[in-house]
């Protein structure tokens, strides 16, 4: 249904011959769709795409022990293939950017918190280890969670060539070729339930929340978005979307700009050039969506009960200056569930 509804809200379609897949890659689904000139063309192009996520996936997975980063996180020592050094570069470039609330070395905390296992809550004494160790970077665990559908994606893109596509892996999409195309983003509290639709011509985009995922400690649900700085679930506000060039850094940062929570991350956009957010908060009955300047005439609102601002600039007070709000919903919003990233 998704993938359906990705279809049904592009823009500018093309007339070309079009090839559309579905099937399970990366612990997740992915849905592709390629236009060329011809048939032939374009199922070559999803073969050579799937390809590359296959072997992003052999070489990412921390699901498995016989991936190249499970042996590095085993054997720090060992040498690295050209692709996951350019992976690493790229994580720990996000890691620097972001002052830390994106760390690919949360894997630790990861085991800690039992995110994979059912959920524990882990004791005062194991989460200062923890920390200490991210930032003292000593005895680092590293997680592919926050990067690697993004690794894979950036690597799709790069082996589909001279063609027109869209990749939706588990929520995050990435499109190429040129053209239009309307991405929908839901009710943080709603999946199947879109809210906003965001046109983009290029790159990818990425949306981090905890609605989806989660653990359930001693009653408690928490997020299974973690904060490598306290070590400890980020605060639940809705979600983050995150549009860029690359789909590496589209999935690292809407990761930890999550974490930085939604003013920071829209402060941080302000002065980081090619990279947009969209913020939905939920406000009582409503829906608040907070967007970066850079999205000016790029998002419809598909509900009436959206209230949409633009991000401008702080205020000498500390407020928030705002461009238009809440333009009108589309007459006849149309279904989706949201790309996400899980």
């Amino acid at each position: 249904m998704r993938f359906l509804a990705l279809l049904l809200l592009l823009a500018g379609c093309s007339s070309q011959a079009a090839v559309e897949r579905r099937l399970a890659l990366m612990g997740t689904s992915l849905e592709i769709r390629v236009e060329a000139a011809d048939r032939k063309q374009a199922l070559a192009a999803s073969e050579r795409a799937v390809a590359a996520l296959e072997a992003a996936e052999d070489r990412l997975s921390t699901w498995r022990d016989d991936s190249e980063l499970a042996r590095l996180n085993t054997s720090p020592d060992g040498p690295l293939s050209p692709a996951l050094a350019g992976d690493l570069r790229k994580a720990w470039r996000c890691w620097e950017e972001t002052d830390g609330a994106f760390d690919p070395a949360v894997g630790r905390l990861v085991q800690l918190w039992g995110l994979r296992s059912g959920g524990r809550r882990p004791d005062s004494e194991e989460l200062r280890k923890a920390v200490e160790s991210i930032r003292q970077r000593t005895d680092l665990v590293l997680e592919e969670g926050g990067f690697g559908k993004g690794a894979g994606l950036a690597d799709a893109l790069e082996a589909l060539g001279d063609v027109r596509a869209l990749l939706d892996l588990g929520g995050q999409v990435a499109v190429t070729g040129g053209g239009r195309w309307s991405i929908p983003i839901a009710d943080p509290r709603l999946r199947d339930r879109p809210v906003v639709a965001l046109t983009i011509d290029g790159g990818s985009v990425s949306t981090s929340g905890n609605s989806e995922r989660g653990i359930v400690v001693d009653g408690e649900r928490l997020g299974h978005i973690l904060d490598p700085r306290s070590g400890r679930p980020a605060p639940d506000f809705g979600s983050l979307t995150v549009w860029t060039a690359d789909p590496l850094r589209a999935d690292c940062l809407s990761t930890g700009l999550y974490v930085m929570g939604p003013e920071p991350a829209l402060g941080w956009a302000a002065v980081h050039p090619g990279v947009e957010v969209l913020v939905l908060r939920p406000r009582g009955e409503r829906v608040e969506a907070l967007a970066s300047a850079g999205l000016e005439g790029k998002l419809e609102v598909l509900a009436d009960d959206v209230d949409l601002a633009f991000w401008k600039k702080k205020t000498e007070s500390g407020g928030r200056t705002e461009g238009s709000r809440n333009p009108p919903p589309s007459p006849n919003p149309r279904g989706a569930s949201t790309p996400r990233k899980s």
